[in-house]
């Protein structure tokens, strides 16, 4: 049975940047679920840790509202 992965915060160093995905399956999309590069500055190095409590709400009540206004 799939299990999709934890959430997860990409950090850019160059740019600052940074984005929590909250994958919805083990199928992960690039850009969407997981990030090989920044999408500010392109830089290919990204780190990447597990995402805080504060930062999946944060995340989860963006999508919602966006959800709304569409």
């Amino acid at each position: 049975m799939p299990i999709p992965p934890q959430p997860r915060t990409f950090l850019c160093n160059v740019c600052d940047w940074h984005g929590t995905t909250i994958p919805l399956s083990d199928c992960l999309v690039m850009g969407v679920d997981w990030y090989s590069h920044c999408p500010k500055c392109s830089n290919e190095t990204l780190e990447c840790r597990a995402a805080t409590r504060t930062e999946i709400m944060r995340t989860r009540l963006n999508d919602f509202l966006q959800r709304r206004h569409d």
